[in-house]
């Protein structure tokens, strides 16, 4: 079985959506999730409550970290706790892990400054990144939700 660790960035729902129908997807693939926004202490909770604070021991419990950026540009403040961690890491404790990122407008070749600035701290730390293709001929939402299926596999 795969443990998938879904953590996203989002002051809208659009951006949380895209998140749980990835996270859906994994399950449906029979992968165990774990769900975490990405929030500066004190911001607004966006649709769902509860998703708790991203914790060390979900990148050492994760097969597969996928990232959900809302802004384009990096914004440290929701940033910083992620990428502290990463730094934070020993070296060979995230080898052989993979992640893959995803934009506000889910996947798209065209990588955002935040995007580019989180995959080279999980490549830094020693995690693969992984291409996820995007099908075609369907919605947004289950566009994510395949995406979440071939991660939990």
């Amino acid at each position: 079985m795969s443990n998938v660790l879904v953590m996203f960035q989002a002051d809208t729902e659009h951006t949380e959506q895209m998140a749980l129908a990835v996270a859906v997807g994994a399950v449906e693939a029979e992968a165990s999730i774990r769900l975490r926004r990405l929030a500066v202490h004190g911001a607004v909770e966006v649709a769902h409550k509860g998703y708790g604070k991203l914790q060390r021991a979900d990148l050492l419990w994760a097969n597969m970290i996928v990232v959900g950026l809302e802004s384009a540009t990096p914004r440290a403040d929701e940033l910083d706790g992620l990428l502290s961690l990463l730094r934070e890491i020993e070296p060979g404790e995230l080898d052989g892990k993979k992640a893959w990122t995803f934009g506000s407008e889910g996947l798209t070749a065209n990588r955002s400054k935040a995007q580019i600035l989180v995959e080279s701290a999980l490549k830094a730390a020693g995690v693969v990144l992984v291409p996820i293709e995007e099908s075609s001929g369907q919605g947004l939402i289950e566009r994510m939700k395949q995406a979440g299926r071939i991660s939990g596999k």
